[in-house]
């Protein structure tokens, strides 16, 4: 795995599926697309966000999100008695990747994190890979439009310092291969839906303040609803957490910042910074957002969160 030197941190509500026959004036039945897979079989469809918002500043504002569990990664740490012989032991791939009795797992040490002051002194850490669990931004009866519900690693915009443009930036490339490959495998590859030359892509500026997305309209308020945390993986790997009333992490938006050498981001608490942060910034989360085809029977849905 890339090294790098360590520099200076800069309700889901069931849907019944509209079987939408209708007869036309010449007796012809139109039906909605194949039944949109397994999950609409099974009379259940993700619903559109709703947003509910704050009344000031310091309330949480709230959205009713569906989730749906699609491709896989490295996420929570594996320690304790779960951490056995077997997976400490087991032997490791260049990627740090590794099966063990039919569960994958992966292994990092402080030199493959992109950032190391939250690693710790062990030589090693192990995580193990889960489905990933999604956000469903919008269904528009063809395709689901999702972002990911954590931030799930942490990348530069940029590996150099330089002016740059998301068309161009090296995290648009590592989503678009060493993620989107990693991920998800040749079956789920073919359900991405690919838009504007991208499989995998970041949230726009735009859409992180369009409330039919599920987002607060005020990019200035420090919003729940934009607000998310890193898995253990993210943190390990570098990604900064540091509000004590959001537990939330910084995150990367694919708009420029106020400069040529900067990108726009989230931080910690659901604020939109549209002044950015420096592209070769080594703390900030990377999550992902992408289509996938509605009638695929590889994505599933995930219950609603609670707290």
């Amino acid at each position: 795995m890339r090294q790098k030197a360590k520099r200076r941190i800069q309700k889901y509500t069931v849907l019944p599926v509209m079987a939408a026959i209708l007869l036309t004036e010449q007796g012809i039945f139109a039906q909605t697309s194949d039944a949109a897979g397994k999950q609409a079989k099974e009379g259940e469809l993700p619903k559109n966000p709703v947003h509910h918002c704050a009344k000031q500043n310091y309330d949480p504002d709230d959205t009713d999100w569906s989730y749906v569990c699609f491709g896989s990664y490295p996420q929570r740490e594996v320690k304790g008695k779960a951490l056995t012989s077997a997976v400490t032991g087991a032997s490791y791939d260049a990627n740090g990747d590794a099966l063990v009795d039919g569960t994958k797992y992966r292994r990092i040490s402080r030199d493959d994190t992109n950032y190391g002051g939250f690693f710790g002194d062990r030589e090693y850490r192990y995580f193990k890979w889960e489905p990933i669990r999604w956000r469903v931004l919008s269904n528009d009866g063809s395709a689901l439009f999702l972002m990911a519900d954590s931030g799930l690693d942490c990348k530069d915009y940029n590996e150099e310092f330089i002016s740059v443009a998301w068309e161009s930036c090296t995290l648009r490339d590592w989503l678009n291969s060493e993620f989107y490959t990693g991920a998800f495998d040749s079956g789920e590859q073919e359900a991405v839906m690919g838009r504007t030359g991208d499989k995998v892509r970041l949230l726009s500026l735009e859409e992180a303040v369009d409330p039919s997305y599920g987002f607060c309209r005020d990019d200035s308020m420090n919003s729940v609803s934009r607000s998310l945390k890193p898995s253990d993986y993210a943190h390990a790997m570098g990604a900064y957490t540091g509000c004590d009333d959001f537990a939330g992490c910084n995150y990367w938006l694919s708009s420029p910042g106020s400069t040529e050498d900067s990108a726009a981001g989230i931080t910690c608490s659901g604020f939109v910074d549209k002044t950015g942060s420096s592209v070769h910034n080594i703390s900030s989360a990377v999550v992902p957002v992408l289509r996938i085809d509605l009638s695929s029977d590889l994505w599933s849905l995930a219950e609603t969160k609670t707290e």
